[in-house]
This record gives C-alpha cells, structure tokens and sequence, in this order.
C-alpha cells in the first residue's frame, strides 16, 4: 500500500540584524512528494536524490515550500492588521 506524499520540504527563513537566510530541511522520502529515489516509489530504504546532509536541495520542493511561507504570512499580516484596527 503507497501513503500519500503531501509535505514539502521544511523551511525556515529569518531576518536578523539585517540578514536573509533561509533553509530547507528534508521531510523523509515518504511524506515528500518531491522525493527522488532511484526506485520509485520510495520504500524508505533508499535516500532521496535531492537530500544533502539533511537539507533538501530540490528546486521543486524549495519553491513549494517557499510558497506555503509566502502564503502563512500573508494570513498572519492580515490578522495583524485586522487586529490592529479593531
């Protein structure tokens, strides 16, 4: 039986003092749905083509992710501001 791979790859980005930075860790091969494997689909047993020391260096998974960041803080100024003029 195949689980469904709906994550992305982790992501965390911050400013700090005026720096960007901005990482992305892997999900495991079986909840990603960007994983490579040189079997598919992933059993778990092999390592995803795009993990790197535990970092996910997938373009796809990185803009995804990306996206879904891009999305939540969207919703949380909304509701700053919401707040901010009740």
């Amino acid at each position: 039986m195949t689980t469904a791979r709906t994550k992305t790859a982790n992501v965390c980005a911050t400013i700090y003092e005026g720096k960007f930075d901005i990482n992305f860790d892997c999900v495991g091969v079986l909840d990603c749905r960007y994983a490579l494997c040189h079997a598919m689909p992933p059993d778990g047993n092999d390592p995803c083509c795009y993990h790197d020391y535990g970092t996910c260096i997938s373009p796809h998974a990185k803009l995804a992710a990306i996206e879904s960041l891009r999305n939540r803080l969207s919703k949380e100024k909304k509701d700053i501001e919401e707040n901010f003029d009740a």
